[in-house]
């Protein structure tokens, strides 16, 4: 198979750094974007230390017009986009009473609306090629989580922004599909104390916190040939039926 071409938004750590690298191992062409030059820089060297090659640019997901240009970029000089994973996010905190318009503005800006610019700025050439891969990393808190109201409401409308591009699109080659992290150590996790990140692992059928690697092949899978009548379904990385 030759290489694809494939765009990770939030790919320059966690989950979503753990995609990338694993598609370079694989041989795709990997181009992505994270919000701080040192995790890009990383990525890259991450990459080139295993032989393989990422190509990262330090951007803000609620950049419009920084996300159109780069994405329009990555089209010009490969012809093509393969793969689009939607993994970049916020995660406020906060109850009904606490959070602030602020704090709920952040985590649909980031979690759905950057999610919906990148995608659009992407379909267009998809549906050239009559054929893409999209996989949306949306979260367990997108079912209801205590203390996460703005997160859990953005995360739980990844499960309808990707229902509705699979349907929207599926005579058109295009395959939308959605990865539920369970507990992983990622950076919105590895701050937490001990005591909550044991729970958290007690939650996963391995009995342990998730490892970001592990997602990644959840990621890979979808994204891959062996997917390819794969649509509008939900992949649970690590949690438990609730």
């Amino acid at each position: 198979m030759s290489a694809r071409v494939v765009l990770v938004t939030g790919g320059t750590y966690g989950i979503g750094r753990a995609a990338s690298l694993a598609f370079a191992a694989q041989g795709d062409r990997v181009h992505t974007f994270g919000l701080s030059e040192e995790d890009t820089r990383a990525v890259m060297e991450l990459a080139e230390q295993a032989g393989n090659k990422v190509s990262a640019t330090t951007l803000d997901i609620t950049d419009d017009e920084g996300v159109r240009r780069t994405v329009q970029n990555i089209i010009d000089l490969e012809g093509r986009i393969d793969v689009l994973v939607n993994n970049a996010a916020a995660r406020p905190t906060g109850t009904m009473e606490t959070t602030t318009a602020a704090e709920w503005d952040t985590a649909f800006n980031v979690n759905i609306r950057g999610m919906f610019i990148t995608t659009q700025a992407v379909l267009p050439q998809m549906l050239a090629q009559k054929k893409g891969s999209i996989v949306n990393v949306s979260s367990g808190s997108g079912y209801g989580k205590p203390g996460l109201l703005a997160y859990s409401a953005s995360k739980g409308a990844v499960f309808a922004f990707t229902n509705c591009l699979a349907l929207d699109h599926a005579a058109q080659g295009i395959r939308a599909n959605t990865v539920v992290p369970g507990f992983t150590k990622t950076g919105m996790t590895e701050g937490f104390p001990e005591k909550v990140m044991a729970m958290g692992g007690k939650m996963s059928v391995a009995g342990r916190v998730n490892k970001p690697e592990e997602v990644a092949q959840a990621i890979i899978w979808l994204a891959s040939e062996q997917a390819s009548i794969v649509s509008g379904t939900v992949i649970e990385a690590g949690t438990l039926p609730r």
